[in-house]
């Protein structure tokens, strides 16, 4: 019986390696633009229903899907509404596993193993992908027929045997399923796959029993253990959302929520008799092969989860207001974590996220060096009340630094293609112009300080310079923050215009002020303050000109827009 054992489990590593060698090879082919498709088509539920079942399909794993739509709403890229559409869609999707499955082709495994592993050895990305996907797809079937024909032995034991009659749903006379059994069923397939964390290796071993011994693995009790791994693969998506906020995890709420509401329905579904016999399994068996059980279960897999997205549809936001009753958002503000680290898998998305918090660290910048511009002569009380948490300021910049550039390091090392790997290094930098902006705000204020001691004042002349040069920057600093946005070639040439208008004006100051101390119009103390300042407002300004420089290459190095935008 061990024996027996270790070999059927040792079909079934073999057939979950396969199912993850396929997901994985497809995530290289194809999987950004699935996962963009999830972010890009979620307008509205029935769009999403369509996104999140194409995804889905071509991911191989549902769970992959919605653990991605929590790490999408977690970042605020997605709300709960829209979320819901997709995670429906996601169940339709997953059944396309159970239906690749029940085909019998025996005949096409080892030539799919034999090319798989030469397109594996090919360097080229796409090539390897593809080597990965029929690789995985060969031995997915090989651990199919192995753990099947362990299984033909293993089953046929009398402890085995009477472990499956505890659950066994075979309909009475009157066709009525016993209801104890049906529910014994759903626990052992929501258990099973919560242990396996896979709905599809859960239902790789259901159509492996029922093929090999249907005496104790009717469709009945199938389609019961596929009802209960529909619950069971919802666990993904709650540690997904442990550490999301409340938002994500009312969505990961939902899609458990979904899948038990189905299964209620499906239960009243199945006391419908019609000519003897449950009337779903009656469509079932109507629209498969008689002869072919693992296509009948494929099929009320399918059936199920059409059904109950179709019926559940129209009460999409019903079902987002319940599960923001069950978990309230406590908060104020829901705390959005834009660098999410599921959307590392995800390199575009991911770009975008950290454009977008650049962004933010660069308008905190900006602020810490106006606010510290300002204490001369127009230091009103809000001015006032920000210099005092100016120091908090920078150290919540200094932190977005060392935020971005750790999830940018991390990002290194997923597979990237060339021009995100070159996006990289040029938001590292815009990163650091935007943490020295932010270091240039204490440099500022000690030199406002200095003029404040002795009540210090700038000649007329200086202060309108002064003024003059700082509503450019002004200026410049919020076309920055615009280019960032959305990545407009005008926006980043007037940002260099104002830049070249701001050092040449600074020039020039310069010798005019050299030539106020020379005719002693200002005090040599004060004129030493005052080019201090101007030289601060110079490196500000090429700091803004560093960042539109490098920002522009974003959109203009052959995925403009989708690459980064916000």
């Amino acid at each position: 019986m061990i024996e027996l054992m270790i070999k059927a489990l040792g079909g079934l590593a073999i057939f979950v390696y396969g199912m993850k060698m396929m997901a994985d090879g497809l995530n290289i082919v194809a999987g950004e633009r699935m996962r963009m498709i999830l972010k890009l088509f979620s307008i509205n539920r029935y769009v999403g229903v369509v996104s999140g079942a194409i995804v889905t399909a071509v991911m191989n794993s549902s769970s992959a899907s919605t653990v991605m739509v929590i790490g999408f709403i977690n970042a605020g890229l997605l709300t709960l509404v829209q979320s819901l559409g997709i995670i429906f869609g996601a169940n339709i999707g997953s059944t396309i596993t159970g239906q690749i499955i029940a085909f019998k082709i025996d005949s096409i495994i080892m030539p799919a193993i034999i090319i798989g592993l030469v397109l594996f050895f090919i360097p080229k990305r796409s090539w390897n992908g593809w080597g990965q996907t029929i690789l995985g797809f060969g031995f997915l079937f090989l651990g199919m027929g192995m753990m099947g024909s362990e299984m033909k032995s293993l089953v046929e034991l009398p402890a085995i045997s009477n472990m499956f009659k505890i659950f066994h749903c075979a309909p009475l006379a009157n066709g009525f399923i016993p209801p104890l059994q049906i529910l014994g069923a759903i626990c052992v397939g929501m258990i099973v796959t919560c242990i396996l964390q896979s709905s599809a290796a859960s239902l790789g071993i259901i159509l492996s029993i029922a093929m090999n011994a249907p005496e104790l693995m009717n469709l009945e009790t199938a389609v019961a253990l596929v009802l209960g791994s529909n619950i069971g693969t919802t666990i993904t998506a709650q540690l997904a959302a442990l550490t999301a906020n409340r938002v994500a995890k009312q969505a990961a709420l939902a899609h458990t929520l979904f899948n038990v509401i189905g299964i209620i329905i499906m239960l009243g579904i199945f006391c419908i008799i019609w000519n003897g016999e449950s009337i779903f399994f009656s469509i079932v068996r109507k629209f498969s092969p008689a002869d072919n059980i693992q296509r009948q279960i494929a099929n009320a897999h399918t059936f199920f989860n059409v059904f109950t997205t179709l019926a559940l549809l129209p009460f999409v936001k019903p079902l987002a207001s319940l599960c923001q009753k069950i978990i309230p958002i406590k908060e104020s503000k829901i705390k959005y974590r834009r660098l999410e680290p599921i959307l590392l898998d995800t390199p575009s998305v991911a770009l975008q996220q950290a454009t977008t918090v650049l962004r933010k660290m660069l308008g905190k910048a900006w602020r810490a060096v106006n606010c510290a511009f300002k204490l001369y002569d127009h230091d009103d009380e809000q001015n006032t009340s920000l210099s005092e948490h100016l120091d908090e300021l920078e150290q919540q910049i200094d932190e977005r630094q060392a935020d971005i550039s750790s999830y940018l390091a991390q990002l290194m090392e997923k597979p990237i293609s060339h021009d995100q790997a070159a996006h990289i290094p040029m938001l590292l930098h815009c990163v650091n112009d935007a943490e020295r902006i932010g270091d240039h705000a204490s440099v500022i204020r000690r030199i406002i300080a200095a003029l404040d001691e002795g009540n210090k004042r700038l000649s007329d002349n200086a202060e309108k310079e002064y003024w003059h040069l700082m509503e450019l920057l002004t200026k410049q600093a919020q076309q920055s923050l615009t280019l960032l946005a959305n990545g407009e070639v005008a926006v980043r040439k007037q940002v260099l215009s104002i830049k070249d208008e701001v050092v040449s004006l600074v020039a020039k100051y310069e010798q005019e002020h050299i030539m106020r101390l020379r005719e002693k119009l200002c005090s040599p103390e004060i004129g030493i303050l005052f080019i201090e300042l101007l030289s601060e407002i110079r490196k500000v300004s090429r700091h803004l000109a560093n960042i539109a420089e490098r920002a522009d290459a974003f959109y203009t190095q052959g995925e403009k827009k989708s690459v980064v935008s916000a």
